[in-house]
């Protein structure tokens, strides 16, 4: 049994699996997700669990050297906006379609039970050195 972090075994596994500049997308309940990317779903109910807290869990975990979001985010989702920016250091902005697209491309998507609009965004993983 694990004493801290991430439980969930197949997130684990997948996780372990990254390495430098993989895309790992970590989307609301309601982005369309394209064949390609494993996905990983943890959506219990709406808002179970949230965006944020998946967020934040992963960057416990993770080294991410960029991040990428919809344009949209900003005018649509102030506040998930607002929490981001304090998350992390550099984000991109591209159109909502964009970012849908670039989903496909993705190694890994992490499906919340997050439903307010364009709580998506995408991470790019740095290393630690």
């Amino acid at each position: 049994m694990r004493r801290t972090g991430i439980l969930h075994a197949e997130l684990n596994a997948e996780l372990s699996r990254l390495g430098h500049t993989d895309e790992v997308v970590v989307a609301d309940c309601g982005l369309p997700i394209p064949a390609g990317p494993v996905v990983v779903d943890l959506a219990f109910t709406f808002g179970v669990p949230s965006f944020l807290q998946v967020v934040d869990g992963l960057l416990a975990e993770l080294v991410v050297e960029r991040a990428v979001v919809a344009a949209e985010l900003d005018d649509r989702n102030p506040a998930c906006a607002r929490a981001l920016a304090d998350r992390l250091p550099l984000i991109d902005r591209i159109s909502h379609e964009d970012l849908k697209a670039r989903t496909a491309g993705a190694r890994l998507v992490v499906r919340t039970g997050e439903a307010t609009p364009y709580a998506n965004v995408l991470l790019r993983c740095g290393v630690p050195f």
